[in-house]
């Protein structure tokens, strides 16, 4: 029996005695490169450049845009955009702050380890677009929350009241079904010529606690494909098991056992930052001691190391990594990544007793400040009002994403100071401010409900003629909408918010009919089902479909798994297939296992219907409710990541 299955049975014993997201599909032109195989892309995370590749909001726009920042704006020094780095590289390009053995200030002292060659260690400002879609498709599974198979099932008459027994029952019908029929054809897809259905395959069988998991995932390390090798570290970390933990670990402590694993005389820089951030990805507290011990000797480590040490101490909670973490990101002579990730690791360590050091960080130079920045939104609390005070004037800082960032971290924090200094901003807003007071003041929304901000957002929609702003008016009318925060008793305006998202819907503009078909998913509302549904039968634009579908997906409810499968059966562009596919997923209905294995058996062992089918499998059995690498994506300066994080974020899963 599947550990996914064993431990909740678990809890059901004790409560017993006690009483108690898209996909935008493999890139098409990806399989011209190195033998051609296809790469994988993001069914979850925007890819660097823009928003295509990973976004589940706006179609692909081939991921290579480069982003030009307002004269006000302030760009680092650094390198240019990235590359295809085809089957067996990582994309990249050159940029400041490399991934040799470095001292500090980012310079390269040396080739990156491995025979690879010369790649970029971070993405700056310069190859990332500073755009609030880039944020809230990082971070929107702060705000969403997956239903499981484990939850009880949702009819049209409501939540269908299960007992412990008749729980156990259903629990262990999947359980039986899963080990006949789904892991023999996991494990077969390892196997399969196609990169992409690999990669996915490893991962699903991880997600699904397969007793054949390690023994798989250690093969695929050596793979010829770089993504595959990726998606098995990946899959390691995954796993629930001390020993793949302690493989990683070799890994990244680039050991004599680490080097045989990958079949290699010395480790790059970059897997061993891939295979430290998979061991922590599940908050394991294995990694802790090496993670410890790395963050002792910064000196000595090359910047990729020492900036995904940082992460890894922020993903296990290592609250005693403070005064370390605090010290590189105020260290003048590192590299702006390495110090941003520093800040990023104080903020998701979720201790208070991080915001002096934040605060402190608040005045250094721009990329750990950003990243401060967004940290405070995650451990300042609305009791505090300097840091609320702080963030405040950050709104009319000089620097574009100091500001933006700003917003959102008041909005997260929310409370009267911080919403009276958002409405303030918003009551005449810089033009590219707009977006990002909305979305702040839809989550200040979101945790106390008043009813005034939605009313604004529709007023504001009706005359905004941005599109892309036009977009963050209907996600953020979806936050307010979150029924699970309780709503004021006949007084919170539901018609304003249904009605707005819907006319966005039935518009003629695709982009924003994605957005609104998220934005009513957010809402929680019933009505936004039949909503989505209705649209869903009148429409045959493949655009609207894929997110109409992965609307209801966010929205839960299981009644609409029929009007996916049809979808499912009867659309020509596997695009639509797979996101109909992820959109049931979500939804966490085990009775999407069998169709999501005839959609397998028609469509072969290749090809990009196969792989999402293959990825939603995954995230359908997954017991996460959310996709394993979202905390990785969420509460960081996006614009300065380490390579390793951006390669991790652009598998997806």
């Amino acid at each position: 029996m599947p550990a996914w299955t064993r431990s909740l049975l678990a809890l059901l014993a004790l409560a017993t005695v006690s009483s108690t997201g898209a996909a935008q599909g493999i890139d098409p032109g990806g399989g011209a490169v190195g033998g051609g195989v296809a790469r994988v892309v993001s069914p979850f995370f925007p890819s660097p450049g823009g928003s295509g590749g990973g976004s589940i909001t706006t179609p692909p726009t081939g991921g290579g845009g480069q982003f030009t920042p307002p004269g006000d704006q302030g760009v680092p020094g650094g390198g240019a955009g990235a590359g295809d780095g085809g089957v067996s590289q990582p994309a990249g390009g050159a940029s400041g702050g490399g991934g040799g053995r470095t001292s500090r200030g980012g310079a390269a002292t040396g080739a990156i380890r491995g025979g690879a060659p010369a790649r970029a260690a971070a993405v700056t400002s310069s190859t990332v677009r500073d755009s609030w879609i880039d944020w809230w498709e990082t971070n929107k599974f702060d705000f969403i929350e997956l239903r499981r198979v484990r939850d009880a099932p949702i009819t049209g008459q409501g939540r269908v009241e299960e007992s412990e027994d008749a729980l156990r029952e259903r629990l262990s019908a999947t359980d039986r079904l899963v080990r006949a029929e789904v892991l023999p054809v996991l494990r077969e897809l390892t196997r399969t010529g196609d990169t992409a259905v690999r990669a996915s395959a490893v991962v699903s069988l991880a997600k699904l606690q397969d007793d054949q998991g390690a023994d798989v995932a250690r093969a695929l390390l050596r793979d010829r494909s770089f993504e595959v090798r990726r998606a098995s570290m990946l899959a390691m970390g995954v796993l629930e098991t001390g020993r793949s933990s302690y493989l990683l670990m070799n890994i990244a402590d680039d050991s004599a056992l680490g080097r045989s694993l990958l079949d290699t005389g010395s480790i790059s820089d970059e897997d061993r930052g891939v295979a430290l951030l998979t061991a922590a990805l599940r908050g394991d507290p294995a990694p802790s001691a090496l993670v410890e011990r790395l963050l002792q000797e910064p000196d000595d480590l090359p910047n990729e190391i020492l900036a995904a040490a940082c992460d890894a101490a922020g993903l296990l909670g290592s609250v005693e990594c403070i005064p370390a973490l605090t010290a590189i990101a105020l260290d003048k002579g590192r590299a702006e990544f390495v110090r941003a990730s520093g800040a990023t690791a104080l903020g998701r360590l979720g201790d208070p007793g991080t915001i002096p050091a934040l605060l402190r960080i608040l005045d250094a130079s721009q990329e750990p400040k950003r990243a401060a920045v967004v940290a405070l939104g995650l451990v300042g609390h609305r009791g505090l009002p300097e840091v609320v005070d702080r963030l405040a004037g950050l709104l009319d800082d000089t620097d574009g994403p100091t500001r933006h960032f700003a917003a959102v971290s008041l909005g997260r924090i929310g409370g009267d100071r911080a919403r009276a200094a958002l409405s303030a901003s918003f009551a005449t807003p810089r033009t590219d401010m707009r977006p990002w007071l909305a979305l702040g003041l839809g989550l200040c929304e979101r945790a106390d409900p008043r009813g005034d901000v939605p009313v604004l957002l529709a007023q504001r929609l009706e005359k905004e003629s941005n599109v892309e702003t036009a977009g963050a008016y209907l996600i953020a009318l979806g936050l307010c909408g979150d029924q699970g925060a309780g709503r004021p008793e006949g007084s919170w305006p539901w018609e304003t918010v249904l009605e707005a998202l819907a006319g966005a819907l039935d518009g003629k503009n695709t982009q924003l009919a994605a957005q609104a078909a998220l934005g009513l998913g957010l809402t929680g509302h019933p009505d936004a089902g039949t909503l989505l549904a209705e649209a869903l039968s009148r429409t045959d634009n493949p655009e609207v479909q894929r997110h109409i579908a992965l609307g209801l997906g966010v929205l839960g409810r299981a009644t609409a798994v029929p009007q996916l499968l049809q979808l499912m059966r009867t659309t020509k562009n596997p695009f639509v297939a797979s996101s109909a596919a992820l959109g049931i997923a979500f939804m966490g209905d085990a009775d999407a296992i069998g169709p999501l294995l005839r959609m397998i058996e028609k469509s072969g062992t290749t090809g990009v219907t196969t792989t999402y089918a293959v990825v939603a499998m995954g995230q359908l059995l997954d017991d996460e409710r959310r996709p394993v690498l979202s905390r990785l994506a969420a509460g960081d300066n996006y614009l300065a990541r380490p390579s390793s994080v951006r390669q991790l974020l652009t598998l997806g899963f």
